[in-house]
């Protein structure tokens, strides 16, 4: 099996699997996308593969996936492949059965400011995530996120993102980034050089970061420099223009100015460059030769997660570049390299086999995610908790997915199932993130004696949500029931609320994510089990100037 970096190896490699070397594939799901996969490779030699959820099932099914995936591209490369997911916690976890679900960025770093937890409990999340994911033969987590949100209005990012603390979100992703790096697997900060501070969601349009180059070094890049001197293995490049690095208009990912100038030469990072999927539509569609174009800028590996016929034509393009002249073969032995010398860093290859998954979901593991969970809830107006404590309603908007990251299903259990279990005398409802006229008249029909407690969940995104408040909060006040609002997301959604309910709202608080952890740290903040310790890391209310 070739590991070595040495130019003299990396000669006797044939420029069809050099090339293949630097391109990061996904497959559909199935045995029949399994299949494909099969018919893919036989036919050009990809070396590394993107799982989401589609490939997501048992431990046991994810053990023998990655066997088969690993033996396969071995045998067809030489070389062991990258097996990559984002992994990154809370609303974005691609593989979930039989694991800790461990809490996200912004739920972390609640807890953290609160000083429940420690830099070390941030590194030991990013060891249990390095270490059940390894069990499962992924070698590879596109995680931590480093991107500091400063927008309210980022609609893709949010709760992803540590805060908009340069400095602590350089302390909490290079934690996390520690304790994945421990458990021997490739660590790969994202977005590059900083997607916090935008409007458009990169997926389904190409965003603009016009900050001064002070801003950008002063903010954006704090996280990525720390990451950088701490050794991070891999860098994920953004779909965003920067003007004031690259003023062509060229989003970064197909930026020499900003993959060669800024990553490589200024800020030194000496490992891996990976693109965001190349299929996003803030490039794909918009300019032309993306391959070839990433890696004439700077990238090592392409990430190309959805379409067969995209994964071949980027692959001949790139072939058809070097023997042209485009791109000098010398370029690509320097991505080899790189690419070479990352996986042999990796830790030890699974074993494959039951005993690989006994460190699944321990007890402590799964206490430290829940010990998280229950800090990480956050008071952001009025009272601390237990509106519920002698019974009254809650009002349930059950989650569905808001961006093209996040992974489809929902939680196991609802905060509406946690209360019940608790408190006999609560009576709950759970409705759709869009009721209409006929959902709000039952619900309020509904409501008994005593307080309201209402879950919103990403209210900014859905109108008929801030008009159903906006009644709720009416009655309430018609009956003198007092209101109280949780955010099941978003902290910026607390004015929204404020807004709506002009008011007439008691308290507003935060859990920064609809999970199974979440939704019981909520209900029994509700029913006064434990008060709200965590302190949101981002401004949850305008700043008056």
């Amino acid at each position: 099996m070739v590991m070595s970096s040495s130019v003299a190896e990396v000669g006797t490699i044939s420029l069809e699997k050099k090339i293949g070397q630097m391109l990061l594939i996904g497959y559909p799901g199935g045995q029949e996308g399994f299949a494909m996969l099969g018919g893919i490779l036989s036919q050009r030699p990809f070396g590394n593969i993107i799982l989401f959820s589609r490939n997501s099932g048992s431990p046991s099914f994810m053990m023998e996936q990655s066997r088969k995936i690993n033996t396969m591209m071995t045998e067809i490369t030489g070389i062991r492949p990258l097996i990559a997911v984002d992994q990154e916690g809370g609303t974005v976890a691609r593989v979930a059965q039989g694991m800790t679900l461990i809490p996200g960025a912004m739920a972390i770093a609640a807890a953290f400011n609160a000083g429940e937890i420690g830099l070390a409990d941030v590194e030991r999340l990013g060891l249990i995530s390095g270490t059940e994911l390894m069990a499962l033969g992924i070698n590879m987590n596109l995680a931590p996120v480093a991107d500091i949100n400063v927008n309210p209005e980022n609609p893709v990012i949010g709760v992803r993102s540590y805060g908009e603390n340069p400095q602590k979100v350089a302390e909490l992703s290079a934690a996390f980034a520690r304790g994945l790096a421990s458990a021997g697997m490739l660590a790969t900060a994202k977005h590059f050089p900083g997607h916090g501070d935008t409007t458009v969601d990169s997926h389904l349009g190409l965003p603009v970061v016009d900050v001064s180059p002070d801003r950008l070094d002063t903010v954006e890049l704090v996280p990525f420099k720390r990451l950088i001197k701490e050794g991070i293995a891999a860098i994920m490049s953004a779909h965003l223009v920067f003007p004031a690095v690259e003023p062509e208009g060229i989003p970064a990912t197909l930026s020499a100015r900003i993959l060669g100038g800024l990553l490589r030469e200024r800020l030194g990072f000496r490992g891996l460059i990976i693109t965001d999927c190349l299929e996003m539509h803030a490039v794909q569609g918009r300019f032309d030769n993306l391959a070839v174009r990433a890696v004439l800028a700077g990238a090592d590996i392409l990430c190309l997660s959805h379409s067969a016929s995209v994964q071949n034509e980027a692959f001949d393009s790139l072939v058809a570049a070097v023997r042209d002249g485009t791109i000098s073969e010398s370029r690509i032995d320097e991505s080899l390299c790189r690419i070479l010398e990352a996986k042999a860093g990796i830790g030890a290859l699974c074993a494959y086999d039951a005993a690989s998954l006994g460190g699944l979901r321990k007890a402590s593991s799964v206490a430290l995610a829940a010990r998280v969970a229950d800090a990480s809830i956050s008071v952001l107006r009025g009272r601390n908790g237990g509106p519920l404590a002698g019974g009254g309603n809650y009002i349930d908007m059950l989650p569905e997915v808001q961006t093209g990251v996040e992974d489809a299903g929902r939680p196991r259990q609802t905060v509406a199932s946690f209360l019940a279990s608790r408190n006999p005398q609560i009576k709950s409802m759970c409705i759709g993130l869009d009721p209409d006229d006929s959902a709000l008249a039952a619900c309020l029909a509904s409501i008994i004696e005593g307080p309201v407690a209402l879950g919103v969940y990403a209210l900014g995104k859905h109108p008929a949500q801030a008009v159903f408040l906006a009644g709720v909060a009416a009655e309430c006040a018609r009956r003198g029931i007092e209101l109280f609002c949780v955010s099941m997301r978003s902290p910026y959604d607390a004015a929204l609320v404020q807004a709506i309910c002009k008011g007439a709202v008691s308290g507003i608080s935060c859990a920064y994510e609809y999970t199974d952890l979440s939704a019981e740290a909520v209900a029994e903040f509700l029913c006064k089990v434990s008060n709200a310790r965590g302190i949101c890391p981002v401004q949850a209310f305008p700043r008056i100037e």
